[in-house]
């Protein structure tokens, strides 16, 4: 009879575990998913609008070529977008601090107060957790993003397939 050592694991539940993640995963993907469009429609903006507030949050300022490429648009198309933020007084475009021919993409202070009230939500939705879990998911949450990120990167690289 053949032992099993302490620490082998169960490929079943491995694969259990693992749909189980994606499952739950995907859960939280559609959540904040739903929780975008809720922004969008609160504040009187489209979901482009929120996915550009959200990396500006992040970055500070973008170039609008950085604006595009981070929303998934044509640098033609993204002016349209920033023409929206700066029409909804959520962003600014200024001239370069140090190359005149190129721009920068800022919020403004009504774009502060707004991303001020996504975060009181964002806040009362982990305020769910108990505090000794937050690191934990921080952790979690942190290494998932990497992972997407990677995978994002490594589908964009790889040739489309086309069915027919």
């Amino acid at each position: 009879m053949h032992s099993v050592p302490a620490n082998a694991s169960d490929p079943v539940a491995d694969e259990q575990g693992l749909l189980g993640a994606m499952f739950a995963l995907r859960r939280l993907m559609l959540a904040g998913e739903q929780f975008r469009h809720a922004v969008a429609a609160h504040f009187g903006v489209g979901l482009s609008e929120t996915v550009a507030m959200s990396h500006l949050s992040v970055a500070g300022s973008l170039s609008p070529r950085e604006v595009a490429d981070k929303v998934g648009l044509t640098p033609s198309t993204v002016t349209a977008l920033l023409d929206r933020l700066e029409a909804a007084g959520l962003a600014t475009r200024a001239a370069h601090p140090t190359d005149r021919r190129k721009s920068v993409v800022t919020i403004t202070d009504q774009g502060r107060e707004m991303l001020v009230q996504v975060q009181q939500w964002m806040r009362a939705a982990l305020s769910e957790l108990s505090p000794d879990r937050l690191p934990d998911t921080v952790t979690a949450l942190t290494e998932l993003a990497a992972a997407l990120d990677t995978q994002a990167a490594q589908i964009r690289g790889r040739p489309t397939i086309v069915r027919g």
